[in-house]
């Protein structure tokens, strides 16, 4: 059967991409590697750096503050050098409810369960640092899911196959999650992690 869900990039955004990013290095604050995948994907051979923050934030009501709020910390975490420095942080919505990584198996059906046969909002928040430049520029980009509705035994197959568990969700869209969607609406590359269109339109308003 034929992937529903293929990472691709546009070559005229990868072009401007490399205009934009110039012999600028970069550094990835983060530990994903579906993240350093989509940039080497576009051309980018990122430096990684694995934050080290606490993804629990309390008193941020709004889903999109609290992802940008951590992409902000991840960024903060990293050291302040000439290099153009991205940190982002991928949340799933639904009701108004943050669902994060599953501790355990269990919390993976739970949160499984509670996906099937809805449609749901997913965010990657960008944060990013020009340089030696104190500011930190931050956006968002939404796109929607829509699952199937799935039965216990799908649900407890997809678990035992241990790819729910560190992703946000308790899904990989590029992966065997790609069974569990009915429908999306917007960019995949968000969805994954990493929406670089966001980056680049990011890119234009730093560069001025």
């Amino acid at each position: 059967m034929a992937r529903r869900f293929t990472l691709h990039i546009d070559e005229d955004l990868k072009v401007e991409l490399h205009r934009l990013i110039g012999n600028q290095r970069v550094t990835l604050a983060s530990g994903s590697p579906r993240r350093k995948q989509i940039l080497k994907l576009a051309g980018i051979d990122a430096k990684v750096i694995v934050p080290s923050i606490r993804e629990d934030l309390n008193g941020i009501e709004s889903p999109r503050d609290y992802a940008i709020a951590l992409a902000e910390q991840k960024l903060g975490s990293a050291p302040v050098d000439d290099s153009l420095t991205i940190a982002a942080d991928t949340i799933v919505v639904l009701d108004d409810k943050i669902l994060g990584k599953p501790v355990d198996n269990l919390d993976a059906r739970r949160i499984l369960r509670f996906l099937s046969g809805r449609r749901h909002w997913v965010m990657t928040a960008l944060a990013v640092r020009n340089g030696g430049s104190d500011k930190v520029h931050t956006d968002g980009e939404r796109s929607y899911v829509t699952f199937n509705d799935l039965k216990v035994a799908d649900i407890k197959c997809y678990v035992d196959s241990g790819e729910p568990m560190d992703k946000a969700g308790a899904y990989g869209i590029q992966g065997m999650g790609e069974l569990l969607v009915q429908k999306l609406e917007g960019s995949l590359l968000n969805v994954i992690g990493f929406p670089i269109e966001l980056f680049v339109r990011m890119l234009r308003e730093i560069r001025g």
